[in-house]
């Protein structure tokens, strides 16, 4: 179960990484808030140029350390919730049904639990954004 939704958060943050974008959310915020909900770590993954032109403004996953962490979480920022919503729509279709997908405004979040399950602890934080 980890493989697979790290495969997925790693599909999708094939587009992402922090970018200099102003006005919403600061990238910054919402990894320190979801780190903090999933006691974790999450590492920056590179924006690509068309992915930063199509609005993704930051991207984290915890991939490297998902079977250690027992959990895998994608967290994307976007320019603002237009994006996001499209962005969310082809995260639903590729992510594994074991997986939450958590969008609030310009963020979201996929999450993934196979030990201790901090989805609540996520998905309050991401509703706090």
């Amino acid at each position: 179960m980890i493989a697979g939704c790290a495969a997925a958060a790693l599909a999708v943050t094939a587009c992402g990484s922090e970018s200099s974008s102003s006005g919403g959310v600061a990238p910054e915020t919402a990894k320190a808030r979801i780190e903090q909900a999933a006691h974790l770590k999450l590492a920056s993954v590179k924006v690509p140029a068309e992915a930063r032109e199509e609005g993704l403004r930051a991207s984290y996953s915890n991939a490297p350390t998902a079977v250690k962490d027992e959990q895998v979480v994608g967290l994307f920022v976007m320019k603002d919730a237009g994006v996001a919503d499209k962005v969310s729509d082809m995260v639903r279709s590729s992510a594994p049904k074991s997986a939450r997908l958590l969008v609030n405004g310009e963020v979201m979040v996929v999450y993934a639990a196979a030990g201790t399950d901090r989805g609540a602890a996520v998905e309050r934080a991401v509703e706090a954004l």
